[in-house]
């Protein structure tokens, strides 16, 4: 005797379990598709469950950069699918129209033996180039570096396979921003913001010669680095460290600004005034 394979619609539940006890024990990833109570909820399940009721779904955006490891998503980010004409109205879910064609996704198995199909990192990355505002848009793309993944190529690559896709030009301009030795999609905002003040020919992750030390952002001829100063500075251990080498680089004649969130997200003039002065008495 066969069964149907998790997850399962209603209608299936009732033809399996009678209606009376048709969702006992179960929980709903989307509207009227049900798995086991005791699933565990992951990327991959959410994602099974849709393709029940839309098998034609293909996850891209952060859905399928997530799927591929990407090390800096954002905090519970909607289960983003190329739906192609007809969108998904669902809560949860973020639906876009147009199609991924075959070779720009995967197939793989879900939780529970289902077939789920995945956009390739590179399409996962050109298409949140394309729609993330610069920022986001940039971070995301640079965080791809952490996985050997280098945007600026792989991005101009799938423009030129999706030439008639919406949106094209913005992916190549995002692009084109990516930096991808940032160690934090933080240091990628300090770097946009820097650019925004005119300061746009800053190194990223510097290795100041002669030390063992790497500058966030630097200016290697007027000397000049600015560091974002993360949660993890604050442990006693780090802090200590961080002393010790903003002491010796102020030895050797670098002016270390450390930047903070509360900086770049709360007092942003103030930190503009700053950094603008800093540079024009090193010019």
């Amino acid at each position: 005797m066969t069964t149907t394979p998790e997850p399962l619609g209603f209608q299936d539940l009732v033809r399996l379990r009678g209606r009376r006890r048709a969702t006992a024990g179960r929980r709903a990833p989307h509207r009227g598709v049900w798995v086991p109570h005791g699933s565990r909820d992951t990327v991959a399940l959410r994602l099974e469950a849709l393709t029940v009721v839309r098998p034609d779904a293909v996850a891209t955006g952060w859905t399928a950069a997530l799927f591929h490891g990407h090390p800096w998503p954002p905090r519970d980010p909607p289960l983003e699918v190329a739906t192609g004409d007809r969108r998904i109205r669902r809560p949860g879910v973020l639906s876009r129209q147009f199609t991924i064609p075959d070779g720009q996704h995967e197939e793989f198995i879900g939780p529970h033996g289902h077939p789920i199909r995945v956009a390739t990192f590179d399409r996962a990355l050109f298409d949140l180039a394309r729609y993330l505002p610069r920022d986001d848009a940039v971070a995301a793309l640079d965080g791809a570096g952490r996985l050997g993944v280098d945007a600026r190529a792989a991005v101009p690559t799938q423009a030129e396979l999706n030439r008639d896709v919406s949106r094209r030009g913005t992916a190549l301009r995002h692009a084109a921003l990516c930096a991808p030795l940032a160690e934090s999609p933080m240091e990628t905002r300090l770097r946009m913001f820097a650019r925004d003040i005119g300061l746009d020919r800053l190194v990223v992750q510097y290795r100041v010669p002669g030390t063992p030390y790497r500058l966030d952002l630097a200016d290697p001829e007027r000397r000049i680095a600015l560091e974002y100063d993360g949660e993890h500075h604050g442990y006693s251990d780090q802090h200590t460290r961080d002393v010790e080498r903003r002491n010796r680089l102020t030895a050797r004649g670098w002016m270390v600004i450390v930047v903070t969130k509360r900086q770049l997200w709360r007092t942003p003039d103030e930190l503009a005034a700053q950094l603008l002065r800093a540079f024009a008495e090193r010019s």
